[in-house]
């Protein structure tokens, strides 16, 4: 395995330049003193700033911010007050890490961003800039160094300029112009993409690992596409109307009926004569096997070697350049993509879509959208359904992995995607990657019984080579899969593919996760990991709080509807409810969490805006204490949780165990929630979302196992639990709210 070595993306002396004009510009010598030593003091206890993004934006000069920046540096021993003087960027690297064990450890935060969302989103939807980056990177939450916690590792959003405003769909690899901080390239020189790198630097200086998502697909006609028409499948979509015309002509020799449906095929929408309603029906029942044949048939290698060199000659001659020769995504000037797309599209070149969730083989070209502004295409499951009605991809190009027609795999594009992404680590030293839009790859969707790939979806050697790949490279790299269990091809994902980490199905299940089922969740990987062979890296598995899917109305499970003592109730479960050490599972919780932003990220994700935020104060005092007491006491970050009682009533206690100490923690909860979206079974056999009240529930008792004791309760005081004595060996509880709940210490 490679050691790493010095791994940078800015040189010692550079980032001295920078900072210290920074530093001048910003005029740090203007802070008062005494608010100096608040900042300082309170950095120096912490290890990072205890305030909510929305108190970072409004109370923080940007003076100060260069300030406490500068004081976290020096916490982390990067900065020695007049110049950097680190080894190596990536805190990682400066501790010697050798393995990616680091992201799965239990009481570990990653804490997912969107740089454009983190302006001041409740004054303006201007995108956030590098001094509200800097805000975020001082409340960012510091680790545990004595127990090998590490800082939380800021997990990026895709920061590429986006198609349809969408950050999942970017147009190209560089970096969003809305991003850019016009003070900061006049003061340093620095564009948006420099001024990414020097975030990304300061945040890895700060002790903080860096991980970023990836994706197995682009924007439809994104640069990456463009300056490489081979990484992708194209449709002649003039050709195979031409085709479709041909075939309606020898289905009917109704005039009105072929019109009709001619005109419909290239975008002209109208109502048919009714009349000729039977006749258009059975026409289009008999066109769908022949258009099923042409889409096929065009997917096929060799005329896809035809269409891509096509599609390779019109860019290339628009750009000047010989149409054998490799461009590249910087030779494709931002106000030429426009012109060179018009000129494929006159030319009936699409790049192939991708489909539904759940669609297999190749998408079917059916008919121009109304106006024919694009094709709209068909999808299929393996069973030859149809599940058009699930697409949402037809906007995205998944890139050209597979030559469907055999199931063998296009070794160039493998090649061309490790290549970019090794590319994209060395460019911005991410400490991380999660890879998007994998979740249905090793299941009946994508593969045949011979294991054959069969649909759009990266197959699970592309994916285990990319993750060999990286982690030769950065022998510390972490990887993520977003997989949601389904099926529990756990093996697959880790032994396969060389994940680390899972993305798990706490969102899509937030109802069903209750405390025995965490603790089930728990016991599972306790159990897979038991069995691997002593030299394999153990596998881990997202406690997810949030993640950027929570919002959407197909899920609509984000921890803002449960109210907030329920959404403070499901953060003390993933902090609480450990899994020993062969089940350690980091937690992913989403920019706004911390102060209960009951909504925000969805709009974000489709619009590159600033957030609007809540600000709750006493949530995040209470957050935080909860965090900061979990990931310091070894009892959270190596002990096992066993449920005590689980009752009808919801009154849930459980005590969390660690080998070889006489002090245990036990926490007792109204576990309902005051409100939840839960989906219920109606009379007529149909479920339905409805909103679910928590009840208070009364007279709860609890007589602790023989032996132990109880002797201490936490309470909160500001940012921390502390404890306060108290003796006995039985609880009692006259009424319990829901969501409310209680910590004691016992011992033996």
């Amino acid at each position: 395995m490679q050691i790493t070595t010095n791994h940078k993306t800015f040189e010692t002396e550079s980032l001295n330049n920078i900072w210290s004009r920074m530093k001048e510009f910003f005029n740090t010598d203007t802070i008062p003193h005494e608010r100096k030593e608040y900042l300082s003091s309170l950095i120096a206890q912490k290890g990072y700033l205890p305030y909510t993004q929305v108190q970072a934006l409004e109370e923080l000069s940007d003076a100060e911010v260069i300030f406490a920046v500068e004081e976290k540096l020096k916490k982390n021993s990067t900065y020695n007050g007049s110049e950097f003087i680190f080894s190596a960027q990536s805190a990682l690297e400066r501790r010697g890490v050798q393995n990616s064990a680091w992201i799965k450890t239990e009481q570990h935060n990653i804490k997912l961003v969107g740089l454009a969302a983190l302006g001041n989103g409740n004054r303006s939807e201007t995108p956030g800039k590098f001094m509200d980056w800097l805000r975020e990177l001082l409340i960012l939450p510091s680790g545990d160094d004595k127990n090998n916690v590490m800082p939380a590792t800021l997990y990026l959003l895709p920061f590429h300029p986006r198609e349809f405003g969408c950050a999942y769909l970017p147009a190209s690899s560089e970096v969003s112009p809305a991003l850019e901080d016009a003070r900061l390239k006049d003061l340093t020189g620095l564009d948006a993409k420099g001024q990414v790198k020097l975030f990304i630097a300061l945040t890895q200086l700060c002790g903080h690992p860096v991980m970023y998502d990836i994706l197995p697909q682009t924007a439809r006609f994104s640069k990456i596409i463009l300056s490489h028409p081979f990484a992708a499948r194209w449709f002649d979509v003039k050709q195979l109307m031409s085709n479709i015309e041909a075939e309606i002509d020898v289905l009917s020799d109704n005039y009105d009926a072929k019109a009709f449906l001619k005109d419909k095929l290239k975008g002209k929408y109208y109502d048919a004569n009714e009349s000729i309603q039977d006749i258009i029906s059975e026409i289009e029942e008999q066109l769908l096997p022949k258009k099923k044949e042409l889409s096929e048939n065009m997917m096929k290698k060799e005329s896809q070697q035809i269409l891509s060199q096509r599609a390779k000659k019109i860019i290339n001659d628009h750009l000047g350049f010989d149409e054998f020769a490799q461009i590249s995504e910087e030779d494709i000037p931002t106000d030429k993509q426009g012109e060179i797309i018009g000129k494929l599209i006159n030319e009936g070149l699409w790049p192939a879509p991708g489909g539904a969730w759940c669609s297999s083989g190749v998408p079917v070209f059916d008919i121009m959208s109304k106006g024919a502004g694009y094709p709209t295409f068909k999808h299929f499951d393996y069973e030859g359904n149809d599940v058009s009605a699930f697409a949402n991809l037809d906007c995205q190009t998944p890139y050209y992995f597979v030559y469907l027609e055999d199931g063998s795999i296009n070794e160039a594009v493998v090649e061309f995607f490790v290549d970019y992404m090794k590319k994209l680590q060395i460019e911005y030293n991410f400490d991380a990657y999660r890879v998007d839009h994998i979740d249905h790859i090793v299941d009946k969707f994508s593969e045949d019984e011979n294991g054959l790939p069969i649909s759009y979806r990266a197959p699970r050697m592309v994916l285990g080579k990319l993750n060999a790949s990286m982690k030769e490279q950065v022998c510390y790299f972490g990887t993520l899969a977003e997989y949601m269990l389904w099926d529990g091809y756990l093996k697959e994902y880790h032994q396969d593919m060389n994940f680390d980490l899972l993305w798990g199905n706490d969102i899509v299940s937030q109802m069903a996760k209750t405390v025995p089922a965490i603790v089930e969740d728990n016991e599972t990987l306790e159990k897979y990991n038991s069995l691997l062979p002593s030299d394999r890296s153990r596998l881990s598995i997202l406690k997810a709080y949030n993640n950027q899917d929570g919002e959407f109305r197909e899920i609509d499970q984000y921890p803002g509807q449960l109210g907030e003592a329920g959404a403070l109730f499901k953060w003390l479960k993933f902090k609480f409810l450990p899994g020993g050490k062969l089940a350690q599972r980091p937690v992913l919780f989403i920019d706004g969490d911390e102060s209960f932003n009951k909504t925000g990220i969805e709009k974000v994700i489709g619009a590159e805006i600033s957030m609007k935020r809540d600000d709750n104060r006493d949530f995040f005092s209470k957050f935080t204490a909860i965090n900061d007491f979990a990931k310091s006491n070894s009892i959270t970050r190596y002990g096992k949780a066993e449920i005590l009682v689980s009752d009808e009533d919801k009154f849930t206690v459980w005590i969390v165990k660690e080998d070889n100490n006489n002090s245990s923690l036990l926490v007792a909860a109204n576990a309902q929630a005051p409100t939840e979206k839960i989906c219920k079974e109606m009379e007529d056999g149909s479920t339905q979302k409805v909103v679910e009240k928590g009840v208070d529930i009364y007279n709860k008792t609890l007589q602790l196992p023989e032996g132990m004791n109880i002797v201490g309760r936490y309470e909160f005081r500001g940012f921390e639990l502390e404890e306060t004595q108290c003796e006995g060996n039985s609880l009692s509880f006259e009424k319990l709210a829901p969501g409310e709940f209680y910590i004691y210490r016992v011992s033996k």
